[in-house]
């Protein structure tokens, strides 16, 4: 039973790490988009300025079309990249592994459970955090690939607006 229960302790720790994995994968996606958008706004007045030059032509509402779709493109990165620092999971009160569970008890009612959990018990709680972090590193995962993908369309609205802007 020992070496099982060393073994989930190790997948636990595998599967924290695929979460902090998925933190630092977030923040490239992150400052990618901050410094694009820094460049756009640098150039927005001599944009802006096509626009006003004649607001219901052909040249003037294909770019507030594509600065609105670059727009779209960052929110939607920046939504899904910041959305993987966010809290996951609640707390039960039932967990005597989960920190935020151990850290909402009474010391003392942590100290008597503890004592009195057997190692069936607390092979039963080490496999359901598993389950639950690899869940929430899943779901980081995820989250991380789509703020990539949708880092495509904004990368390329940005280089056909740079281009417009240099005029």
């Amino acid at each position: 039973m020992e070496e099982r229960l060393r073994s989930h302790y190790e997948s636990l720790t595998r599967a924290i790490g695929f979460t902090r994995a998925a933190d630092g994968k977030a923040a490239p996606a992150l400052a990618l988009q901050v410094a694009l958008a820094g460049t756009v706004a640098a150039r927005f007045e001599r944009l802006a300025s096509i626009i006003g030059q004649e607001p219901w032509g052909l040249e003037s509402i294909m770019l507030a079309v594509l600065l609105a779709l670059y727009a779209i493109s960052v929110i939607g990165v920046v939504a899904l990249a910041t959305s993987v620092y966010l809290p996951r999971n609640p707390r039960t009160g039932e967990s005597l592994i989960y920190f935020e569970d151990i850290a909402s008890m009474p010391l003392e009612s942590f100290r008597e459970q503890a004592r009195q959990m057997d190692a069936s018990a607390m092979e039963r709680q080490l496999l359901g955090q598993i389950h639950t972090v690899s869940g929430i590193a899943s779901a980081k995962m995820r989250q991380v690939r789509w703020a990539y993908y949708m880092s495509v369309p904004s990368v390329v609205f940005w280089v056909i607006l740079l281009g417009w802007g240099s005029f």
